[in-house]
């Protein structure tokens, strides 16, 4: 038995969250007393800096522009027979759960997705959030073969200390499962404000309409060094561009404070924002699962508390905000 940690690929590279992967995996091992093994799914991604000297790592003799979610389905079970992998760990996001569940259904694993939290006290229980993130699920894993896909931001990475390549074994790809030929297109959705601003306010889709979102703007020109960024429906929807998305398909935050507006707080949009050193949630309903994360909450309808804040601010100019 052992646990195998599936590297995750973003923008061409190796996932850095990947190594957040790495420390779930360990708490289990030291549980279990199980050896770890990290699998980077292609050659051309930068994996060899991942090597720690503690575990063992296979890379896929293939590119990522060849990928293929069958073949890749293939080799990774492979892998799994051939180290005993009981359980498999992988990175909630696009990429990951594209071959997941054919993954699932090939080894007859059970599959336990989004997971933020784990205990590791008597067993191994994942927590997860459900009802739209209102409730917790913890799950206690009794079976395996079990694969756990993570969000983003949930764990402390794990600090490789010691590289060691002698550790790294390369799993030769026949020549008819390089064929294929797969062409990345990636839409631009980097956006410099949402880097150097010290503020950032998000808007939910609880605004209502594109109209609204001035609202949201005139708001954030209170503060100083701030800029303007929203839920993926919000973007979906056209009412900001997607460059401003934040969330596990968007981008990761970390200003100094974000301010959710009318935002619910779903488990992709909280992977994003969990960097942020305040957040501050302001909704309408009380059991929303943004106060979950948030540091102080304003339960309040935003079409009148905004238009206090602005007005309280402007009638008393002495007040200052400092970033």
């Amino acid at each position: 038995m052992s646990i195998l940690v599936i590297a995750d690929v973003k923008s061409r590279a190796v996932n850095p969250t990947t190594l957040e992967l790495i420390a779930f995996a360990k708490k289990i091992a030291k549980l279990k007393n199980l050896p770890v093994y990290l699998l980077i799914p292609f050659k051309n991604i930068g994996g060899d800096s991942y090597c720690a000297s503690d575990f063992k790592t296979y890379i896929l003799n293939i590119n990522l522009e060849q990928y293929n979610a069958p073949i890749l389905v293939n080799h990774i079970s492979k892998i799994i027979r051939e180290v005993g992998a009981t359980y498999i760990v992988g990175l909630h996001t696009p990429f990951t759960i594209d071959y997941v569940p054919s993954l699932s259904v090939g080894i007859n694993a059970q599959c336990i997705t989004q997971i933020h939290s784990l205990e590791t006290r008597e067993s191994v229980t994942v927590i997860r959030g459900s009802h739209s993130g209102k409730l917790d699920q913890h799950i206690v894993i009794n079976e395996t073969p079990v694969i756990t896909t993570i969000l983003p931001g949930s764990f402390e990475p794990y600090t490789i200390s010691e590289m060691k390549n002698k550790n790294i074994t390369t799993i030769d790809i026949p020549e008819v499962d390089k064929r294929v030929n797969c062409e990345f297109i990636t839409k631009e959705m980097t956006d410099k404000s949402l880097d150097e601003a010290d503020v950032i306010v998000g808007a939910g889709k609880g605004i209502g309409s594109q109209e609204n979102v001035s609202l949201v703007y005139e708001f954030a020109k209170v503060f100083p060094h701030s800029a303007v960024a929203g839920s993926r429906i919000v973007c979906d929807y056209g009412w900001l561009p997607y460059s401003k998305q934040i969330g596990i398909t968007g981008k990761s935050i970390s200003p100094k404070v974000y301010i959710a507006c009318a935002i619910s707080g779903s488990s992709q949009h909280v992977a994003g924002i969990k960097g942020a050193k305040t957040i501050i949630a302001i909704n309408k309903d009380p059991y929303a699962p943004i106060f979950n994360v948030s540091h102080y909450g304003i339960v309040a309808d935003i079409f009148e508390f905004i238009p206090q804040f602005i007005d309280f601010v402007k009638e008393n100019r002495d007040i200052t905000f400092k970033s």
